[in-house]
């Protein structure tokens, strides 16, 4: 009976001293991630690059999922925050976000991959709860050689961004576009820019 004590005990005293679930974001949890702070649980933009309108751009509440997200409401020209990843031999690389729009009207959202524009590209789109962005992107097979760029304008409101991730596709996720999310993905884009 002691021993039973004691353990439980023991047991209750370590998941105290683990960090809650609830106070990570989920992109902390998938292996091959190289987006640094991808649920911007430093409370900040620590590991991204910023340039442009940043007026009302900052990290707050109304998380997917963690204890942060990131608001880009600019006013005045649009905001940029970038990151440079790549691995030595990769060419793929599976992108993945959590995106709401707290508003519609004058607004718009963009990713830049290596300079060129990949989408989704929303133009004057209607509020929207958080909603996955994904796909798959050809890139150079260097260590961080190849810029994700994600582009926002929102003068009426505010974009949240959360739980981002880039990284070398395994096969199983690879089957797993194939089988769908990108359909999904895109019916939804086409829903935004009716």
């Amino acid at each position: 009976m002691k021993l039973r004590a004691t353990l439980m005990l023991f047991a209750a005293f370590c998941f105290l001293l683990t960090v809650p679930a609830w106070s990570q974001d989920i992109c902390q949890t998938w292996a091959g991630n190289q987006i640094v702070n991808c649920g911007f649980e430093t409370g900040d933009f620590t590991g991204w690059g910023q340039y442009g309108d940043l007026s009302f751009t900052f990290v707050n509440g109304n998380p997917y999922s963690g204890s942060h997200a990131a608001w880009f409401g600019e006013v005045n020209g649009t905001g940029d925050i970038y990151q440079y990843v790549g691995a030595p031999g990769e060419t793929l690389y599976w992108v993945h976000f959590e995106l709401a729009n707290l508003s519609g009207g004058d607004n718009f959202m963009t990713v830049y991959w290596n300079g060129q524009d990949v989408g989704p590209d929303l133009f004057n789109a209607p509020a929207f709860g958080y909603t996955l962005f994904s796909g798959v992107l050809i890139g150079n097979p260097c260590a961080g050689c190849n810029e994700f760029d994600m582009q926002f304008y929102q003068p009426p409101s505010y974009w949240n961004l959360d739980s981002v991730f880039v990284g070398s596709p395994e096969p199983g996720t690879l089957m797993l576009f194939g089988s769908g999310v990108l359909g999904l993905a895109g019916l939804f884009r086409r829903k935004i820019n009716l």
